[in-house]
């Protein structure tokens, strides 16, 4: 395994380094390693009762009452089954959602990985995921 370690790179991005890497690690910042899409922003108008499930923020806390979504939206707001989805109002936390295609509500952000950058589980792991639905 090779012993040196990467600090020029840290003093480049103007990082602070918590503790010297593996030569073929590198500090990267969360932006870096995936975009943040926001969701939807949905008016009551819009809710059915048949079409996807809007995936709210009670949703990713185990609550099963959901709205649904027959309309069209842009493909940015489509959810599946392994994405990571944060919350980032009323509550901060990191989900690995399993409840098949869906729509996002808006104040959950999507996490699109970067995998040039960075490997998915290992990404999970970071974010130390709760598993839901």
């Amino acid at each position: 395994m090779p012993t040196q370690y990467k600090n020029e790179q840290n003093k480049k991005n103007k990082m602070s380094e918590l503790y010297k890497l593996p030569a073929w690690w590198e500090w990267k910042k969360l932006g870096e390693l995936a975009e943040y899409v926001n969701g939807m922003a949905f008016k009551p108008k819009d809710w059915s009762n048949i079409g996807l499930p809007i995936i709210r923020i009670q949703n990713l806390n185990g609550s099963d009452d959901f709205n649904y979504f027959s309309g069209e939206a842009k493909e940015k707001y489509y959810v599946k089954s392994g994405d990571i989805l944060i919350s980032w109002s009323a509550s901060l936390d990191v989900y690995k959602w399993q409840g098949g295609n869906a729509i996002l509500n808006q104040h959950i952000f999507n996490t699109i990985i970067n995998y040039d950058v960075v490997d998915y589980d290992f990404f999970i792991t970071l974010l130390n995921i709760h598993y839901q639905r």
